[in-house]
Order: C-alpha cells, then sequence, then structure tokens
C-alpha cells in the first residue's frame, strides 16, 4: 500500500531554530515528534536562499542555474520551469489526490505552483476570474484593509488541509502540501491587539530590510524575540495537522518538513533573506518520517540537499523519477564527500556557496572574489582558510566549474513577467519584496 504523503515547507526557518537539530533558542515538539520515528538531516541546504530559488528547485529537483530565469517586479527575481516535471504532477501520475495550502503569492498559480494539484488554495481568490477592474480594484482595497496578517496565519492554513483531508472519500493516497508563512516577516505578535501588532510587525519588518543599520538593540530584540513567538506558534500547527492527518486517514503517512531558506538577523549585516550565502540562510531544517521503512531512521549530518527531497518521495511511493531531475534520492545515498550547493545570483554574475563536511567555498563573481572556510571551527561560517588550503581551493574550484558548465545549464532561458494584480503587490510589499 502506497503512503499518504504530508509535505510541509515553513517559509524563513532556519535550521538553529528547531531543537532537535540545534541548542536552539525555541522548542519545537511538533517537528520534533516527526524527527524522534523518521530521519533528521542536521546539515540539510535550500539551493537558493531566497523563495523563488529554492522553491522551484525543490518541486523539480533542479538547481536554480537550471531553470528559467525571470524578473517579475521591481527587485523581485526568480526561476520557474517551463518544461520538464513537477514533484505534484509525479505523484499524480502515480494515482494520488493532490493538494496545496498557502498564501505566498510567489508560490501561487501566477508562477506554475498549481501544476499537478487537485485542489490548490493561494488564497488569491480572484487571479484566475475576468472582473470589472473597478470591482476587482474595490475588492482587493477592502481585502488589504481587513486583513489582520500580511498572509494566511499558520492556523488557517492547517485548518483548511485538515478539512480537505476529511472530505476525501476516495482509496487513491493522498499528496498534501501545505506552506507555513508565519515565520517570514513581518514577524507579528500573537497576543495583544492584532491590528496594532501587524501595523508595528509591518513597520520594524520594513526598516529592517530596508535600512538594517538603523535597526536599534531593543528593535533588534523585539525582531529576534518575534520570530522566536512565530516559529513556536508554527510548530504547534505543524504537530496538529501531522498529528489529525496520521490519524484519521486508514493510510500510512510519509512526512516530509523543510524550509525554503532561512533569515539573518544581523550577524552579516543584514536582516530578511538577500541573495547572500551565509549558512543563517542557506541551511535549513530537513526531517522525514517513513513509514515503509524504506530510508533508514536516524541523524545524518553530511551536507544534504533539498532537490533530493522530490525524487525521494517518489522513490518511496514507487513512482519513476523524471529525466529532468538532477537531485538525487536519499534512500540509496552513497557519496563518500557529499557537496552541497546553494545559488544566491546567476546574472549578469553568478554567486553560490559549495559545501561539504568539512568545508564551505564561496564563489561570487558579484563581489569579485572567493572564499573557502574550514567549517570545523566554531564560527557562524567557519575559520576563513582561503589562503591557507590550496589543494582544498583547487578541487572546489573544479567543482564550481564542473556544475557551472553542466548540460543541464547549456540552454538556460531568461524572461521577464509584469506582477499586475494590485493585491499581489501590496502584499509582495508587506514581505519585504518591493519597496
Amino acid at each position: 500500500m502506497n503512503p499518504n504523503v504530508l509535505f510541509v515547507t515553513v517559509d524563513s526557518l532556519r535550521a538553529d531554530y528547531v531543537s532537535c537539530i540545534a541548542d536552539s533558542p525555541v522548542d519545537t515538539p511538533g517537528i520534533d515528534a516527526v524527527a524522534e520515528d523518521g530521519t533528521t538531516y542536521t546539515n540539510a541546504y535550500a539551493q537558493g536562499p531566497f523563495t523563488t530559488f529554492s522553491m522551484p528547485s525543490l518541486f523539480t529537483g533542479r538547481y536554480p542555474s537550471a531553470l528559467t530565469y525571470t524578473s517579475f517586479a521591481g527587485d523581485v527575481v526568480g526561476v520557474y520551469l517551463t518544461e520538464g516535471t513537477m514533484l505534484a504532477e509525479a505523484v499524480s501520475d502515480k494515482g494520488y489526490r493532490t493538494a496545496g495550502f498557502h498564501s505566498n503569492p510567489l508560490l501561487s498559480n501566477l508562477f506554475e505552483f498549481d501544476r499537478g494539484f487537485d485542489t490548490f488554495d493561494a488564497d488569491l481568490p480572484f487571479s484566475g476570474l475576468s472582473l470589472p477592474g473597478s470591482f476587482k480594484l474595490l475588492t482587493n482595497k477592502l481585502r488589504r484593509l481587513l486583513r489582520t496578517h500580511a498572509y494566511i496565519p499558520a492556523e488557517t492554513i492547517t485548518d483548511r488541509a485538515i478539512e480537505w483531508t476529511d472530505e476525501q472519500d476516495s482509496e487513491d493516497p493522498l499528496f498534501l502540501w501545505t506552506h507555513y508563512m508565519d515565520v517570514h516577516g513581518p514577524y507579528q505578535r500573537k497576543d495583544g491587539f492584532v491590528y496594532y501588532n501587524k501595523f508595528r510587525g509591518e513597520r520594524l519588518w520594513q526598516k529592517a530590510v530596508h535600512s538594517p543599520e538603523d535597526i536599534t538593540d531593543k528593535e533588534h530584540r523585539e525582531l529576534l524575540e518575534t520570530y522566536r513567538e512565530e516559529v513556536a506558534y508554527t510548530d504547534s500547527e505543524i504537530g496538529r495537522l501531522v498529528e489529525t492527518v496520521t490519524e484519521t486517514t486508514d493510510r500510512p503517512t510519509l512526512v516530509i518538513i523543510t524550509a525554503d531558506h532561512g533569515d539573518g538577523f544581523d550577524e552579516h549585516g543584514y536582516y530578511s533573506h538577500p541573495h547572500r550565502t551565509e549558512d543563517v540562510l542557506l541551511n535549513v531544517p530537513l526531517v522525514i518520517d517513513d513509514p515503509t521503512g524504506t530510508l533508514e531512521d536516524g541523524v545524518v549530518t553530511e551536507p544534504t540537499e533539498l532537490i533530493s527531497v522530490a525524487p525521494t518521495v517518489l522513490d518511496i511511493v514507487g513512482a519513476d523519477t523524471p529525466s529532468s531531475f538532477e537531485g538525487t534520492s536519499l534512500v540509496a545515498r552513497d557519496e563518500s564527500d557529499p557537496i552541497a550547493i546553494g545559488e544566491a545570483e546567476l546574472t549578469p554574475d553568478y554567486r553560490a556557496a559549495f559545501v561539504s563536511s568539512e568545508y564551505k567555498y564561496v564563489l561570487d563573481k558579484v563581489a569579485d572574489k572567493e572564499r573557502l572556510y574550514a567549517r570545523t571551527e566554531a564560527d557562524l561560517e567557519g575559520k576563513l582558510v582561503t589562503n591557507e588550503a590550496d589543494e582544498q581551493l583547487e578541487r572546489f574550484r573544479d567543482i564550481a566549474a564542473t556544475h557551472r558548465n553542466r548540460d543541464a545549464v547549456s540552454d538556460q532561458a531568461q524572461t521577464s513577467t509584469d506582477i499586475k494584480d494590485d493585491e499581489v503587490r501590496d502584499r509582495l510589499k508587506k514581505l519585504g519584496y518591493m519597496e
């Protein structure tokens, strides 16, 4: 019997804020419960430090450099797939009933994330409708005015996902994806007057993103404290979702929990998640509970890439892996020294990190420099050893050159897409993507 699949992604959740992975400043019992019965990857790396690089890679099993580079609006850039197969399409072909619930406009049908889903709710109720311009404009303004958060809170996402699960009476297995936005700024207090919290959170978030040098010590503490609140709140909803889905369905459930990227808190001079390669952005949680026993339980400390998630899911459910996938399944992992790659810029200049168990190499064509770190040192990135490890430096140069010259990038396309929807643009401004 093929298992149901519960695929949970959390926006902006750092690995070091998950207690089963690191000495976290906040407890995460919901995620920890999944880890206790499954596999925990303590050095999982997203393929990009921001949503529009990492999430397309996660769903296509391909690096950003193999996808279509796109300029959306303002400073918003990303990649998306014009050809090939998405994870939801592959499991749908295997006979799964599929559903996705979230409220991130960058993961909506506007960017083809609905491909392969029978039910898809990105909280854009008017995006596919032909309505009079004045009516749509007025409706969008009212929604923006009445909205209590810059996104749909985790509790509502969980409720919608559980409701969909309860409605399924088919014998087909289920594939359910939820993406939680609460850990993404603007971070919002959970107690007190909700509209004041919304206003305060949005004002502070905009300042942190666009003028980080002006953040006071008090504001810095407030940002960290509210981030911890959001992590704890989201974790509780993840726990509720996992418990409900696994206990109310007849099939065993394959549970995957991860994040698209992390967030900076002035460790490197920025807040949020710019186009950078530091571990606070790329190192994310990855926990998998496989009820079939196909995947070995325990703790994996070697670098692991998120593009391995999609082929791993297909491996466990017995589906064919599309030829377009670059990631390899974690089921039969046999690399002696795996390398995790996170790409932060593609054009006109390239910026990426290449991470092994002992070293981290950063190729930064934007700044026209390269850096090599020894990860064994207890520092944010490790000890800088660019001028002390010539042999390792040459090795990583070769790895980077091979990666950049692989066949998958030979026909990379570039395009631009203008986001005209007022509500989408407003929500992107609230999230800090646009000024």
